[in-house]
Formats: C-alpha cells, sequence, structure tokens
C-alpha cells in the first residue's frame, strides 16, 4: 500500500515537473516580445499622471484665487456689514448651498419651535410633559444658528478712488458756474498745485500760527489796585474782642465792599501771537492747493457771477456741484473779480467779490465767499470743496510763486 502511495506522488511531482517547463517556454518569447510595449505604456501612463496633475495644480490655484477674496464674517462681531465703516461695505453676500441649507433649516427649526410652543401651551394646560420636547427643538435651532457662515464677496467691492499722477493731475477741466458744464481745459501751474509729497507739518504749522493770530493780545493794559493802593484808612475798624462779630483790622480786605481786588491783572499784556516766515505761510498755501488738487475736491470755474441775490438760484446751482443742501457737502469759493471803470459790472462788483454772490451766499451756513487775498490755509482746510475762479488762479500763482 505504501509503495502505490509512492508511486503516485512520483508522477504527480514529474507532471508538475514538465508543465512548469512547457509554461516558461511559451511565456518567455511573449514577455520579450511585449516588453517594449509594457515600457511605452509606463511612459504614457507618467505622461497621463503629470498632465492630470498639472491640471489639478491650475484648478486648485484657481480655486485658491477665488477663495482668497471670499472672507467670512466673524459671528463676535457686531456690526452693519452695510454701514460705510463696516471692512464689508459694498461687498456681495455669497449665498452657498449650504447657507441656503442652513437658511432652509432655521426656518423650518422656526416653524418647528413656534409648532411646539403651541403644543406645550396645550400640554401645560393638560398637565403634560411637553416641556422637555419644546427646550430639545429650541437647542437645535440654537446649534443650527450657531453653524451659519456668513461670507461675502470682496472682489465686487467699488474699487477705491486714485488720485490722478503729476503731470497728468494738472490739467483740469473749466466748470461753468452757472450751468455747472464742462466750458474749457486749463493747465495749472506746477509750482504752486503740483507739491509732492503734500507736507502736513508745514499745514500744521501754518494754521497754529493763524488761530494764535486771530486769538491776539488780551489784557492791554488792565491793572487793578491792591491793599496799599486802594484808599482807606488804617486805623483798626473795631475792637478785637466782645463784639461778637469778626475781628478786622482796616477797612481795605479783599472782600469788603470798597475794598482792594484779589489776585487782579497787574498791566501785563497777554501776547498770544507767534512769528513765523512769510516763506512758509507761502508754502502752507501752495501744499493747502496742491492738497485740494489731489483730493478731487477743487473745482475751477470760468466766473463766478451771478445774475441774482437770491439765495434759492444760488442754492440750486451749487446742487450741481454736490454743494449746500441738506446732504450737500460745505464749500469754499475764492474770486477775484475785476470790474473796469465806467462798465456795467462796475456796481455787481465789491472787494474783488460779485455783489449778487456775496449776498445770496449770506443764509447758506456752508458755503464762504471771500477774495483771493483773504484765501488762507485754514480755511481751505476746514471747507471741503474749494471753488477758484480762473481769475483767482492767476492771482494766487502770481502771489505765490514770487
Amino acid at each position: 500500500m505504501s509503495n502505490i502511495v509512492l508511486m503516485t506522488r512520483r508522477v504527480a511531482s514529474a507532471a508538475a515537473t514538465d508543465m512548469m517547463h512547457t509554461s516558461s517556454r511559451t511565456t518567455a518569447p511573449l514577455i520579450s516580445s511585449f516588453g517594449n510595449l509594457s515600457i511605452n505604456n509606463n511612459n504614457i501612463s507618467a505622461a497621463t499622471t503629470i498632465t492630470s496633475n498639472n491640471k489639478q495644480l491650475n484648478y486648485f490655484s484657481s480655486m485658491a484665487t477665488k477663495k482668497s477674496n471670499i472672507v467670512e464674517l466673524p459671528p463676535n462681531l457686531k456690526f452693519d456689514p452695510r454701514a460705510k465703516s463696516s471692512p464689508f461695505y459694498g461687498a456681495d453676500e455669497v449665498e452657498t448651498s449650504r447657507r441656503k441649507k442652513q437658511l432652509q433649516k432655521k426656518v423650518e427649526g422656526q416653524e418647528a419651535a413656534a409648532a411646539a410652543a403651541t403644543t406645550a401651551a396645550e400640554d401645560v394646560e393638560n398637565n403634560d410633559d411637553g416641556d422637555d420636547e419644546y427646550t430639545d427643538i429650541e437647542d437645535d435651532v440654537d446649534d443650527e444658528a450657531d453653524e451659519e457662515r456668513v461670507l461675502y464677496d470682496l472682489s465686487t467691492k467699488a474699487d477705491v478712488p486714485r488720485a490722478i499722477p503729476l503731470p497728468q493731475r494738472l490739467h483740469v477741466p473749466v466748470m461753468d458756474f452757472n450751468s455747472g458744464d464742462e466750458v474749457g481745459t486749463f493747465h495749472l501751474s506746477e509750482k504752486t498745485f503740483g507739491c509732492d509729497p503734500v507736507r502736513v507739518d508745514i499745514l500744521q504749522r501754518v494754521v497754529v500760527w493763524q488761530r494764535n493770530k486771530k486769538r491776539g493780545k488780551r489784557n492791554a493794559g488792565a491793572r487793578t489796585k491792591t491793599i496799599s493802593e486802594v484808599s482807606g484808612s488804617g486805623r483798626k475798624v473795631r475792637n478785637q474782642k466782645g463784639g461778637g462779630i469778626a475781628r478786622a483790622g482796616h477797612s481795605r480786605p479783599a472782600h469788603w465792599r470798597g475794598g482792594a481786588k484779589a489776585h487782579g491783572p497787574k498791566g501785563n499784556i497777554q501776547d498770544y501771537t507767534t512769528k513765523l516766515n512769510k516763506k512758509v505761510r507761502r508754502m502752507g498755501m501752495r501744499h493747502a492747493l496742491s492738497q485740494k488738487l489731489l483730493e478731487g475736491n477743487l473745482v475751477i470755474t470760468n466766473d463766478m457771477a451771478s445774475n441774482t441775490h437770491k439765495t434759492k438760484v444760488l442754492d440750486e446751482m451749487l446742487n450741481r456741484f454736490d454743494v449746500s443742501g441738506k446732504y450737500g457737502v460745505t464749500a469754499l469759493m475764492v474770486d477775484d473779480a475785476q470790474a473796469k471803470e465806467g462798465s456795467e459790472d462796475e456796481a455787481f462788483v465789491h472787494g474783488g467779490v460779485n455783489v449778487n454772490l456775496k449776498v445770496a451766499s449770506g443764509n447758506l451756513h456752508k458755503i464762504k465767499v471771500q477774495n483771493q487775498i483773504a484765501c488762507n490755509v485754514y480755511d481751505m482746510l476746514k471747507y471741503k470743496k474749494l471753488f477758484l475762479s480762473l481769475e483767482a488762479v492767476r492771482a494766487l500763482e502770481a502771489r505765490l510763486e514770487k
């Protein structure tokens, strides 16, 4: 029995060996013949992988660029995105599918909470346990509200206005004062209107000097009498003791009628004026004019002649420039009107300003009209816009470029 088993094992092993040799002989040429094909397939697969990777990189880079403009509104900040002070002012809210689902869930949760509240009220009347269910639903709604994300796309915000570079900034349009239309162009002087950068320190020095000059001198020669100078005897007024009243030595103390003045002025003049060189004051004027041009708040007009003294007509004309009125800005109007002797316009010009314009602007608190000789740094910084007539521009350039 053991010999038969042994024989069977030998036959099986021999047959397996023959099958292995046969398979090796048949598969060898196949491997050698398809070797190049396998290599080429590897190259193609590698190239395909690189291409797909590049497409993925481009896709993710574009997504990163898009997502860089998407900003989330922090939930801990309590402000209205519609406010001008908000960094999200002017940006559109991104309505994502998740956001829509959250809003929909919130509405459904509110409806469910309202229904649960109604049910809870009925259960309370019936002494049921409906309060726990209402509390659970309300907690779910609060959790969903906490998970809400408000996103804004900053690419939809309006562009910040940029200043026109020099020297193109000096080429300005000339506006008609009565109609508000453009009637021509004018090239400003670079020495007067082209100061870059604007020296804020010079403007501060000129403003301080101007305010100190307006404060001027106080207490010009005021002087009061002391106890030694006021009239009155030096004798003792009453007995020191026994009168039941305060003791007194003489009749000239400061708290008595007809007595001296305590801590009064001694005749010293309080002078608040300071000194500032004329060259620095002219420099301040040039930098203030350059600042108005840089901001875009400089308006050049052909003239400032008004046909009537009515305030309503002047207010309508200024509304075309977004000046005055209820929502308009303030404006400083500088003119240098010169009337020829014997002409009809001589009666309408006084002090270098049109009389009708001066009278009409009297009731407009946002407007100030003055001659170019009175134009100063403080008023230019105080008022938003600056109106200059062509005559005033020529006079300022001639005066400030000396």
